[in-house]
């Protein structure tokens, strides 16, 4: 039986209130889906998701159907959206507070 060897990634970063402020970036560009785990929202309402094509370029705020995309967030794991898919490096920005905790479990 063959097995398909899988990518795991765990990171921490913190979500700030502007891509400026969000360290680390995530790589995401080989991995097929993800979630971002909020222990404590610090007062946050939401989540942004901005996305670059390397570490290094300028972050954009992501799209999907015309509307910015957003995650409403609680204590928990939220899904990365779909329209994150094939970014290079994806940043969430926090809405509603100034930093946010955040650790980001990524498969591919």
């Amino acid at each position: 039986m063959n097995q398909i060897s899988r990518h795991f990634s765990s990171v921490t970063l913190t979500a700030g209130s502007t891509a400026g402020t969000t360290t680390p970036r995530f790589a995401y560009g080989m991995f097929g889906g993800g979630v971002v785990i909020v222990a404590n929202t610090n007062g946050a309402t939401q989540l942004r998701w901005y996305g670059a094509s390397s570490a290094e370029a300028t972050p954009v705020q992501v799209y999907a159907d015309g509307s910015a995309v957003t995650t409403s967030v609680t204590v928990g794991a939220h899904p990365i959206p779909d329209a994150c898919y094939g970014l290079s490096h994806v940043v969430p920005i926090v809405v509603g507070a100034t930093t946010m905790p955040l650790t980001v479990a990524l498969k591919g």
